[in-house]
C-alpha cells in the first residue's frame, strides 16, 4: 500500500484524534501537500464535530435501578447453585461411602448373628441380598435427586 493510500486510512482516526503523536503528525505532513486528502479530512472533521454535539442518551434511573437488582439476584443464584452442588457432592461421596461400608458390616453380622440374617430360607445369597440393596439406595438417590432438581427448575422459572 502506498503513503497516500496508507494516509487515506488514517483520515478518520485523525479526525476523531485517537491516532498515536507519530501518526498524527504523519497525516498532517500529508495533509499540506495533498487537497484531495484535505477536502475528506474536512469532511470527516465536521462529522466528527457533529457527532460531539449529539447528546448521550441516559437510561431511566428505573431501568437501571430494576437491572442491578437482576445482577444481584443472579449473582446470589450463582453463588446458591454452587453452594447447592457442592453439598450435592458431598452427600453423595456420603451415601456411596457409607453404602460400601455396609458390606463389612454385613459379612460381620452374617458371622455373628447369623439368624438375623438366615437368607436360607430363600435363593438368594448375602452378597445378592447386598446388590439390592445398593441397587435400592441407588434408586432412592435418584429419586431424591431427581425430585430436588425439578424443584430447584422451578424456583429458577419463577425468579
Amino acid at each position: 500500500m502506498d503513503q497516500h493510500n496508507h494516509i487515506r486510512d488514517l483520515l478518520t482516526l485523525a479526525a476523531a484524534g485517537v491516532l498515536s503523536a507519530e501518526e498524527q503528525r504523519a497525516v498532517e505532513e500529508h495533509l499540506l501537500l495533498c487537497s484531495e486528502c484535505r477536502s475528506e479530512f474536512a469532511v470527516w472533521s465536521r462529522l466528527t464535530g457533529a457527532l460531539q454535539d449529539v447528546p448521550t442518551p441516559q437510561a431511566p434511573m428505573s431501568l437501571v435501578e430494576r437491572t442491578r437488582q437482576q445482577l444481584e439476584k443472579q449473582a446470589v443464584l450463582r453463588t446458591e447453585r454452587r453452594r447447592q452442588r457442592w453439598l450435592f457432592v458431598w452427600l453423595t461421596v456420603f451415601a456411596w461411602t457409607t453404602t460400601f461400608l455396609t458390606w463389612p458390616l454385613f459379612q460381620f453380622l452374617s458371622s455373628r448373628v447369623g439368624q438375623f440374617l438366615d437368607l436360607s430360607w430363600t435363593h438368594i445369597s448375602l452378597g445378592e441380598a447386598w446388590i439390592g440393596y445398593m441397587f435400592l439406595v441407588g434408586t432412592i438417590g435418584a429419586l431424591v435427586v431427581g425430585l430436588v432438581g425439578k424443584q430447584r427448575l422451578e424456583e429458577e422459572r419463577t425468579i
